[in-house]
């Protein structure tokens, strides 16, 4: 018999996620889609990260058969696996992890696919591109995902080397999951709040009207707003405003102690720096204010531009303030006047709830849409984050590849020989080695003894090629750190190691499951990771 209100077997299956990412953020996984490109050992270590928290259902492309250097590397192949197709035999082993994710194989080239059904990428939520892919095959996935919105992670694993590129055209975030959201409204309280001031903490300083048990569970939120007026009547009406006022700010709330053991106001004091703050729109937030997404609503818009519009035009009717999130900290106080003080900022944040709200079924209603088909539910979650929301506008593959990467972001770290940039040119010119007309099996640098010195000769070709394609002024001193990248790289012949294979697989589900949920904040463009010196950097090319 199931006890009324216990956990489900799927909540207590997924307990810690939920507490990450909630039941919206499950529910956005398991509708999901993913195709990996090449079953890679990246790419089998990336989905095992996707398959155990639970995708909706996966599809592996791949026409290679599994060889004893396979079994050396994937984990997610066996003896028994020699000789049969890799994509079937990762698919069949991937969904024994968990039977509720389902997973499909197509023992196939993805550039047959692309010849053939093109049309069939649009099936999926995100495509991950791992092994030796050729850039023109990139380039064609780009030119049909970036323009859906479709995610695609090209995920390159080297010996000690790794590099994922995240093209992705537009992507908002709503919850980024700050460390807080609460908002006090100190300098702006509203009539309610300024009401239960004038009840509780007006006699805050009359020892003949509270009592020490009284005065030492006063929540600290009054305690400031009390001590505030009393500081606005001193002051022209202004709140403290620089770091010397604060201080002396809290000074004057140590006064008003009427023993050292008095918590709240210990509490009151830490919270005037991070809470004494005049009301402003973050810049990101602005930003999204000010697109022309925003500004200009279309009978296509997505309900995020909606509801952004919603919100901006709520700001601009209320002083410039966002919708309050209600949220309150814990405190030192007496249940009662806890409960009755988180009451009022929750009833605050229903009414502004409920003018955002009534904005967006009129802006729905203008556009010629369902009032009603965006959810209360999305409004409100908006509505508590909107001093956080942030939008990623990426770079397609070929603005990097075809028009150039931000040149800036490779010339300011050339001349530091450790920079990680240097794999990322090292990357760059095993891609083109391995997409040379003349490599048509696609042998990747130093996978023949024999050939290892040419093989160096010509990545550093590509490299300098690269360079004055960009303009970028190089020199045998500034190139250094690139030689030793390539040295690595021609030295690992194309092959994976299976523990960087496992960090690779971790970081690209980690961002991978970011761009899902919308949630968190992804990766933009491109990270590099250097097993040898542990080290990692994010570079927007």
């Amino acid at each position: 018999m199931s006890i009324p209100g216990a956990p489900t077997a799927k909540e207590k299956k997924y307990d810690r996620q939920l507490r990450l990412w909630g039941a919206g953020g499950q529910e956005a996984l398991e509708t999901a889609h993913i195709l990996l490109i090449n079953a890679t050992a990246a790419g089998s270590e990336t989905l095992k990260n996707l398959v155990l928290p639970g995708i909706g259902r996966f599809t592996i492309i791949d026409d290679a058969a599994v060889t004893d250097e396979d079994l050396g590397t994937n984990f997610f192949l066996d003896d028994d696996s020699i000789g049969l197709p890799r994509a079937q035999k990762a698919c069949e082993l991937l969904c024994e992890l968990n039977p509720e994710v389902q997973g499909n194989f197509i023992n196939d080239t993805i550039q047959n696919v692309l010849k053939s059904n093109p049309e069939k990428l649009k099936d999926f939520t995100t495509v991950i591109a791992t092994g030796d892919i050729p850039t023109a095959t990139l380039l064609s996935l780009d030119s049909i995902l970036y323009p859906l919105g479709i995610p695609l992670f090209i995920v390159k694993c080297v010996g000690f080397t790794m590099s994922c590129r995240l093209v992705i055209s537009e992507h908002p975030m709503v919850e980024t999951h700050p460390a807080s959201t609460v908002d006090l409204r100190l300098f702006n309280p509203f009539p309610e709040l300024s009401a239960l001031v004038d009840e509780k903490a007006s006699s805050m300083d009359d020892k003949s009207k509270m009592t020490d048990h009284q005065h030492g569970h006063l929540p600290y939120v009054l305690v400031l707003l009390q001590t505030l007026n009393e500081w606005k009547s001193t002051h022209d009406g202004q709140p403290p405003s620089n770091y010397s006022q604060k201080n002396e700010f809290k000074s004057l709330l140590r006064s008003k102690m009427w023993n050292a053991d008095e918590e709240n106001f210990e509490e009151a004091i830490a919270a005037v720096l991070p809470h004494f703050n005049a009301p402003s729109i973050p810049s990101e937030t602005r930003a999204i204010f000010q697109d022309e997404k925003c500004t200009s609503l279309t009978k296509e818009s997505t309900s995020f531009w909606i509801i952004a519009r919603a919100i901006k035009e709520f700001s601009e009717k209320n002083g410039g303030l966002l919708p309050l999130p209600g949220a309150l900290p814990d405190m030192k106080a007496e249940s009662k006047d806890y409960i009755t003080l988180q009451n009022i900022y929750k009833s605050k944040a229903r009414a502004d709830l409920a003018i955002v709200v009534n904005i967006v079924r009129s802006l729905l209603a203008e556009l010629g849409r369902d009032s009603e088909e965006i959810a209360e539910s999305e409004v409100e979650t908006f509505c508590k984050h909107a001093g956080y929301a942030k939008l990623i506008r990426g770079r397609s593959l070929s603005e990097e590849y075809e028009k150039s990467p931000r040149a800036q972001a490779i010339s300011s770290d050339l001349s530091d020989s450790t920079a990680l940039i240097h794999y990322y040119l090292g990357l760059r010119a095993y891609e083109a080695f391995i997409s040379d007309d003349n490599n048509t099996q696609h042998i990747a640098p130093g996978a023949e003894d024999s050939t290892v010195d040419a093989d160096t000769e010509k990545l550093n070709k590509h490299v300098t090629e690269l360079l004055d394609k960009l303009s970028i002024t190089h020199s045998p001193e500034l190139l250094e750190g690139t030689e030793k990248a390539i040295g690595e790289i021609v030295r690992a012949g194309g092959g994976e190691l299976h523990n960087i294979a496992s960090l690779a697989g971790g970081i690209v589900a980690q961002e991978i499951i970011k761009v899902i949920t919308k949630q968190y904040i992804p990766m933009n463009n491109t990270v590099i990771f250097d097993g040898i010196s542990s080290r990692t950097h994010v570079y927007q090319l």
